[in-house]
């Protein structure tokens, strides 16, 4: 095991990488070569490796060693399925525990953190904390896409304000808002993996 002042921003800076969509879909993450990037010995970069497999951000087949994994039309409506299952049956959450940084709006970036965020706060208040473990893998999983929803869905920044503001105002309308993000979401499933699979690193 690597020491963790080397592990650490090894880990964190590969999953960065993944979240942020720098490595296309089904590519082979070579650990030497990823190595020779971050500037730190194999060891650090198979143990961070290894982590991500954990995590579903990185798949493990043996003999063919790791890969960004592949997402299918069925595995990203399954995703969206559980995701808003998760969500929908919370109850309304407190009105402090929601803060977002208003600052960033513009930036696709900034559209996914704060999904993940909002999503990640309604999970926190069922007081469940493997809701929010599972919430939280699937913020990571979907990030890369969620990042392409402004550009597919013109009504994405809207649907991402209304969630945001009826969490804050602790109105019952919560549920309604994250019910009809993630039927659009599953409307635009067909473009969502076909613009990822064209995406090149």
């Amino acid at each position: 095991m690597s020491p963790a002042h080397v592990l650490e921003p090894t880990y964190r800076r590969l999953k960065n990488a993944l979240l942020e969509g720098r490595f296309p879909v089904g590519a082979k993450l070579e650990a030497m070569r990823l190595a020779d990037d971050f500037g730190v010995s194999m060891t650090p970069v198979r143990d961070s490796l290894n982590q991500l497999v954990g995590e579903g951000l990185v798949d493990l087949t043996p003999g063919e060693g790791f890969r960004v994994p592949l997402l299918t039309e069925q595995a990203l409506r399954d995703i969206l399925q559980i995701n808003a299952l998760l969500l929908e049956r919370v109850p309304t959450p407190d009105r402090k525990s929601l803060e977002i940084d208003e600052g960033s709006k513009d930036t696709k970036g900034a559209y996914a953190d704060r999904l993940a965020h909002v999503f990640r706060s309604i999970a926190a208040n069922s007081g469940n904390r493997f809701r929010v473990h599972l919430v939280e893998r699937i913020n990571d999983r979907l990030h890369p896409l969620r990042e392409l929803e402004p550009e597919l869905w013109p009504g994405a920044s809207q649907a991402l304000e209304q969630i945001e503001r009826t969490v804050r105002q602790g109105s019952i309308g919560s549920n309604r808002a994250v019910r009809a993000y993630h039927r659009n979401m599953q409307n635009l499933v067909p473009a969502l993996i076909g613009r990822l699979n064209q995406q090149t690193p």
